[in-house]
């Protein structure tokens, strides 16, 4: 049984495993098997992803978070470094032209992130 934590090479193999959308149990199996179709168990241990109806529901959470998070900063960049020489609305708008492509990557970052959290020994802050 695994415990919160670990030792930081522990913690290093499961950012890694975030990284590269890996399972949350044995750290090797996709999660997804297309752009947003997820395998429902992990064809490297047989982990069943959800562990109940709606148990992805607490990714939408982290995906706001991640988002809001993500805009903000390329809404500083924007600002800092594009407003001054085109204006606010047209860099504002270049950094949503940058982050909309983005917001697949972000339903699956959301969804790795949730699992380790809530199944691997993902520390929460």
């Amino acid at each position: 049984m695994r415990t919160r934590g670990g030792t930081p090479l522990e913690t290093a193999q499961r950012f890694e495993a975030i990284l590269r959308q890996r399972c949350p149990v044995c750290l090797e199996g996709p999660m997804f098997s297309g752009m947003f179709a997820m395998y429902q168990r992990c064809p490297q241990c047989g982990h069943a992803f959800e562990r109940e109806t709606g148990f992805f529901q607490g990714a939408m959470y982290m995906s706001w978070a991640l988002g809001v998070g993500l805009f903000a900063a390329l809404a500083v960049c924007a600002d800092l470094l594009l407003a001054p020489r085109i204006g606010l609305a047209p860099a504002l708008a270049l950094a949503a032209a940058v982050y909309f492509p983005l917001v697949p990557a972000l339903f699956r970052y959301a969804r790795v992130i949730w699992a380790h959290i809530n199944i691997g020994s993902l520390p929460v802050p």
